[in-house]
């Protein structure tokens, strides 16, 4: 999605009509738009743009009191984006850090080992490995069970407050979050845009993963 084209996304419209108001609901959601990230750690400082903060400010908006948490990883553009949908919604809640969504993420185990990864790889290379990969990549989670843990721990924080959590992350952990969950070999079309999201909510004892077109719903919580 370019600068010319940002809005916020259908499916996350279409999801945050069709998520039970009364139950909690956590979303794994992209970070808005930014600028290029140059190479090595000074990617980490790239902040949002003008327009990436006020399309956050819209979607919080829409959210209004509905929002009940907002956890991020510590990143820059995460956390400004966190700060956006709050002063959208208008309301005082605090942004809490999480390092499982990013700095270094649930998909990393040492930072060094999978920088190089994506060094040596690329970034699509590096992707399509956590989607669909069968060993772990060298500094790297083992990333059917890491996506689990990460639902698992994101319904866990959200507990009996019904609401929206957000939990404001990266394309990669959204990418590869929703496709194990929806059991989906995702390919490059299927990264999310700019604030686009998976959705997480209980149904009695079933699990509901909700994302793009995508809907799946297990017969017992993760």
């Amino acid at each position: 999605m370019n600068a010319t084209s940002l809005r916020i996304p259908t499916s996350v419209t279409r999801w945050l009509a069709e998520t039970p108001a009364e139950a909690p609901v956590t979303v794994l959601l992209r970070h808005s738009a930014r600028g290029p990230l140059p190479d090595g750690d000074a990617a980490n400082a790239v902040p949002l743009t003008t327009e990436g903060a006020n399309l956050a400010c819209h979607l919080g908006a829409m959210l209004g009191t509905r929002l009940q948490a907002l956890h991020v990883s510590p990143l820059r553009r995460c956390v400004e984006t966190a700060e956006a949908l709050r002063f959208g919604a208008g309301i005082n809640i605090p942004i809490v850090p999480d390092r499982s969504l990013g700095d270094p993420g649930i998909y990393v185990t040492d930072s060094g080992l999978a920088q190089a990864n994506w060094e040596q790889l690329g970034h699509e290379r590096v992707m399509r490995y956590l989607v669909s990969g069968t060993e772990p990549l060298p500094g790297m989670a083992d990333p059917g069970p890491a996506a689990r843990l990460l639902v698992r721990h994101m319904m866990a924080s959200a507990g009996n407050r019904s609401g929206l959590h957000l939990f404001v992350t990266h394309d990669s952990v959204v990418t590869a979050t929703a496709a194990h969950l929806l059991g989906e070999p995702f390919e490059r079309d299927d990264w999310p845009w700019y604030l686009e999201g998976a959705f997480f909510w209980l149904q009695g004892t079933q699990t509901a993963t909700a994302y793009r077109d995508f809907c799946r719903r297990v017969d017992e919580a993760l």
